[in-house]
């Protein structure tokens, strides 16, 4: 996918229409059964934040977004890049890099994405 090591890459790699986007999705941890309920906070199609999330750095997961008039949720894989334990400036939580995703999951998702609105309130 190319060096998204710089600041100006990482600005580039995830765009500025992520920033404060929340809606509700279920992760687990590969390998688990167990699905868990959470919010995003700064989703776009490269990755996102999970809020209150709480799992090891290069941790794979699944994660599951319902969107309006698909039958079956999106699913994509990821890993977790790095976690944040609550005491500075971010929530507790896991940044998750989206990895090896269909790129025909990875338009509709961007679709989906650019149909929300506000940033704010969580999107159902």
């Amino acid at each position: 996918m190319g060096d998204t090591s710089t600041p100006e890459r990482r600005r580039h790699f995830r765009g500025k229409a992520r920033a404060g986007r929340r809606i509700r999705v279920r992760y687990r941890a590969r390998g688990s059964d167990a699905w868990l309920p959470a919010e995003t906070r700064n989703i776009g199609i490269g990755g996102a934040f999970i809020l209150d999330a709480v799992l090891a750095t290069k941790t794979e997961i699944d994660v599951e977004i319902d969107v309006a008039g698909r039958e079956t949720p999106l699913r994509l894989g990821g890993e977790v890049r790095w976690s944040a334990d609550g005491k500075g400036s971010d929530p507790i939580g896991v940044g998750v890099q989206f990895l090896d995703v269909d790129i025909d999951v990875l338009l509709e998702l961007n679709s989906y994405l650019a149909t929300l609105t506000g940033t704010d309130p969580v999107e159902p």
